[in-house]
This record gives C-alpha cells, structure tokens and sequence, in this order.
C-alpha cells in the first residue's frame, strides 16, 4: 500500500489521497467498514448483471476506477492532525471510520468475488494481488461528505439520499446542548421546551439543504448540492445541521416568550382539532420545521439575508402587537387548510415557509412583526394555491 499523490480539494477544504493498494489489502478494510460503519447503503439488487460481468473482468485483470474513501468526521480537529506521513497507519486501524463514498457496489462485487473464488487458491491469490487505485479524503467536514456523496452519486434514490443525511447526523440523534431529540424507537412524544422528535428535526434540516419545504425527491439531488454551496460559501467546515436547529430553537424561544403562556382556547371558531394549543405545540412540529428551514434557505441563496448569524441577531427584535389575537388567528388559518388541503402537510409546510420569508425579507410588510406575518403568510398561502 503506498500513497501516489494528494491534493487539496479546494471545493470542500479537504486533502484527497491517491492510494495504491492491492484488491487483497482492501477487502480487509472494505469488510471492517461494512461490518461497523451503519452510513453504508445497501447492494442494489437490480444491478446484478453489470456486476457479474465485472466479476469476469476482474479475474482477466482489468483495471477498476478508484473507490473513494473518507475518514469520517466524528472529530474534525483530530481528523486534520492525518497526513501522508500517518494516513497508512491510520487506515489499517480506522477501519469504522471510514465511509465508502463511491464504489459502494463495486466493493461488494471485490468481496463476492473473492468468496466465490476462494477454494481456488491460483486465482484467489491472482486476484487478490491485482492493484487498486482508492482516493482516501482527510479533514473532511461532514457537509463535506455530505456534497461529496451527492455529486458521485447522482443517481441515487430519495430515500437513500435522505438515509444518508439521516446517518451522517446519527451522532445527534439524542440531541446536543440543551436539546433532546426523540428516535422512534423511544415511541413517545416530546413533551415540552427543547424537546423535539428526530425525524422532524431531519426535515427541517434537508428542507434547508434542498431549499424546499415539500417532502425530499428524486430531483432534489441538484438542488441540494446547488443549495450547499450558497450556504456554506463563506465557511465550509461550519455545522449547518447544529447551527440551523439551535436557530430555530432560539426563535421558538422567543415566540413562546412574547406569548406570555398563550394557549387556544376552543371558542367553537374551527372544525377541527387544532394544530397547536400552545407556540411549543405548535413549533415542535415537522411542518413548522420544514418551512423555517426552506424559508432560511431561500433567503441566503436570494442575497436577503447573510446567513444564519444574521438570523439570530434578528430574532430578538422580533415584535409584536396582540400575540394572543395573532395567534388565535393563525390557528384559524391552520383550520381551514385542514378543511380543504388535498396534502395537509404540504400545505401546512408552505404556510410556515411563507410566514418565516415574511418575517425576515426586510422587503416584507411582516419584517420583524410576528402579527403582520402571521397575516401575510395566509395570504402568499391562498395565492399561491389558486396559481
């Protein structure tokens, strides 16, 4: 095993190490990963052909691309101390903290292969000496990781794109500070301040890195990747995923303070169940997150606001008139999308996104006045509905 080259990745500030490797050596390392790193997608099962044609390849000696690896980032600062006088050493020894970004069915083929060649020891040992081009990153942030997985994956599924942030950010599952994240294996509810359920906290997340506040899909792949560049141009080592959910934590806390303990009481003005009956009610919920985080994210990448510290200086000076009337009135709002939304969630996500945009575009009426705001929104709400 030898390092041929390394070279700086400009794009997302890490060091990318072109390693020599013989296919023996790295399925060693390939069954160390799989075997702890839960990051790891799946086989997919439809591409069994094209990878038992490359298993015929490998036994004549043909050269495969380069598999991608990264060190993953459970430590940045300890993650940038790896360089070409260490990396060797770190690797034979790090084996579940390495991430496979590319060559993911590739590496399954190597080790199918290899199991089924092995009571021929020629060709076992033929193919187990062949050499292997792997690209090892270092001082890779996990946003990082993140864009890289994107961009060498583009064709993938929704539903593994959103596995993927959901394990990247698995270390968080329990919550960070003074926030405590709810996992569905717990399978109760949160129960008040700081508490917020995993899963909701995902979707605000990806609806800040996709810049939509609609469920992810397939297409959403470009506009993450195009998303992550607007907001991380200025530092791409900072922890958008800790850095938005302690932002919308400190604009919960603020609504829930200018409140003054308001709660819905039924006045026989709604037909159903009420979204919210208090503002942590109502702003622990997904949809309210999902639109905080598309509504942020449209702002950054319009040039309306900097970034997140220019949020968190705003929301202080969040005011308002008659919270209790305002409040009252938007669960009114909330009831009548209920009432005639063919996708009530969605809905109420775009309800929640155009309130977040009113709030903070300067531009807006509702700049800085949650009333206003609460008003606007139903009203980007209802004309964006009828087109």
């Amino acid at each position: 095993m030898r390092i041929l080259t390394q070279t700086l990745d400009a794009k997302i500030t890490a060091t990318n190490h072109l390693i020599e490797m013989t296919i023996g050596e790295y399925s060693i390392i390939a069954k160390d990963i799989l075997h702890n790193n839960d990051l790891q997608r799946k086989r997919v099962k439809t591409a069994n052909r094209s990878y038992s044609l490359l298993k015929d390849d490998i036994k004549v000696g043909c050269v495969i691309p380069p598999i991608v690896l990264a060190i993953f980032p459970t430590d940045n600062h300890e993650n940038k101390k790896i360089d070409s006088t260490n990396l060797i050493e770190k690797i034979d020894k790090t084996g579940n903290n390495l991430l496979i970004l590319d060559g993911l069915q590739r590496t399954y083929t190597i080790l199918d292969l290899l199991l089924e060649i092995e009571g021929n020891p020629d060709l076992s040992q033929k193919v187990k000496d062949l050499t292997l081009r792997v690209e090892v990153y270092t001082g890779i942030s996990k946003i990082g990781v993140l864009y890289r997985m994107l961009t060498l994956n583009t064709g993938q599924n929704p539903m593994s794109t959103r596995h993927q942030v959901e394990m990247l950010y698995s270390d968080y599952k329990d919550g960070f500070d003074n926030l405590v994240f709810i996992t569905e294996s717990q399978n109760r509810v949160p129960t008040g301040n700081n508490e917020f359920k995993f899963s909701d906290i995902l979707d605000g997340f990806i609806s800040y890195i996709t810049g939509d506040y609609l469920p992810l899909d397939r297409e959403d792949v470009v506009n993450i990747i195009k998303n992550l560049e607007a907001l991380t141009k200025d530092d791409k080592e900072k922890d958008l995923f800790k850095q938005l959910i302690t932002t919308y934590n400190n604009f919960r806390i603020r609504i829930n303070n200018l409140s003054l303990n308001w709660e819905y009481e039924d006045i026989g003005d709604i037909k159903k169940r009420p979204f919210g009956k208090n503002v942590n009610d109502i702003f622990i919920k997904g949809q309210t997150l999902a639109g905080f985080g598309a509504a942020l994210s449209f702002l950054i990448e319009e040039g309306l606001i900097k970034d997140l510290d220019t949020i968190n200086t705003l929301i202080p000076k969040i005011k308002n008139n008659e919270i209790s009337t305002a409040l009252n009135q938007m669960i009114k709002f909330l009831d009548d999308i209920q009432i005639s939304a063919k996708k009530i969630g969605n809905e109420q996500r775009m309800y929640f996104y155009y309130l977040v945009r009113s709030l903070f575009n300067e531009s807006n009426d509702g700049y800085l006045d949650f009333d206003k705001s609460i008003i606007q929104a139903n009203r980007f709400y209802k004309a964006n509905m009828l087109g």
